[in-house]
């Protein structure tokens, strides 16, 4: 009986089981969060599905921040993916970290800004405060989390039932198929530029 290569027939040089994966899978990439530097339009998870980046202004962009950011990563991996973290299935890295006690800030302001919605029409939607020494005590790099994808939960609840903008249909945000659900958004990281604060959202391809 001929004996056969796996080599030969491995479908993807670079997939599960090659040394090209595994060299990744053990050596991720850096945050491109925490470089100060523009986000890359495309980021690769660690089990390879590719995530495009919510497009921002270009004043929105980590060279812009004014501090650093706040990072979110998990089994070493840039990114959480929303619904993980509104389940509480995912334990990011440093989780219990408290992130804003050096900065003294009692309440932030985050900005949902999505393309192709109005902020004239859903700025009241697109903003909203958390509270960041609930109970006397400095928040978490987990709770933070969990706060921010628990508002874009309920962001993506009020936007989804309105139409997107002609030509923005691509970031349509919809409860159904043909568009953007939570379940598709990825958290990477969390900037701050001047008085308000923007997270890094990804959307899985």
């Amino acid at each position: 009986m001929d004996c056969v290569n796996p080599n030969n027939v491995m479908l993807r040089k670079s997939g599960a089981g090659s040394a090209q994966y595994y060299l990744c899978f053990v050596n991720p990439p850096n945050h491109p969060g925490a470089m100060h530097a523009p986000m890359p339009q495309y980021y690769v998870l660690q089990d390879q599905r590719v995530i495009e980046r919510v497009p921002r202004p270009p004043h929105l962009s980590p060279p812009c921040e004014s501090i650093p950011a706040i990072i979110f990563v998990a089994n070493g991996w840039a990114g959480v993916p929303v619904m993980d973290l509104l389940m509480e299935t995912a334990v990011i890295s440093a989780a219990n970290d408290a992130v804003l006690e050096e900065q003294g800030f009692r309440t932030i302001t985050i900005s949902l800004e999505w393309p192709g919605y109005d902020t004239k029409i859903f700025g009241d939607s697109m903003h909203a405060r958390i509270d960041v020494r609930p109970g006397g005590q400095n928040i978490t790099r987990q709770h933070l989390a969990r706060e921010i994808c628990g508002l874009l939960s309920h962001f993506h609840k009020v936007i989804s039932k309105y139409r997107i903008t002609p030509g923005w249909e691509k970031w349509a945000l919809t409860a159904g198929p043909g568009g953007i659900r939570v379940q598709d958004i990825v958290l990477l990281s969390l900037h701050y530029y001047r008085n308000v604060w923007v997270p890094e959202f990804y959307v899985i391809e």
